[in-house]
């Protein structure tokens, strides 16, 4: 990830390090109508590297139904409660774990 990302303090926001793997969406307006899409965009490779991290932290444990991080799993569940479909609770994950680097 470091390798990717380089030096963090070249993103001035996390909104721009989100914008650079390709995590924030883009809006597309066609006659004054938009709305937003997942981006195609960005850094792909770091995209996939915080995808596999929010895989990581949404995961339970077949035998004992634990998840591996209580707090990630319980936001995962709190936007699907809200509507969202998994995979953009995931695109949420992935946006939190964005802010926290």
């Amino acid at each position: 990830m470091v390798a990717e990302i380089g030096d963090v303090r070249r993103f001035s926001s996390p909104d721009k390090l989100a914008r650079f793997a390709g995590i924030a969406p883009v809006m597309f307006s066609l006659g004054g109508k938009g709305n937003n899409q997942k981006s195609r965009q960005g850094n792909r490779v770091l995209h996939g590297l915080f995808y596999n991290l929010a895989v990581q932290q949404v995961q339970v444990a077949k035998g004992s139904r634990m998840p591996r991080n209580p707090a990630f799993y319980a936001y995962y569940l709190q936007k699907q409660a809200e509507g969202k479909t998994k995979g953009q609770a995931m695109v949420c994950i992935m946006r939190r774990l964005v802010n926290i680097i």
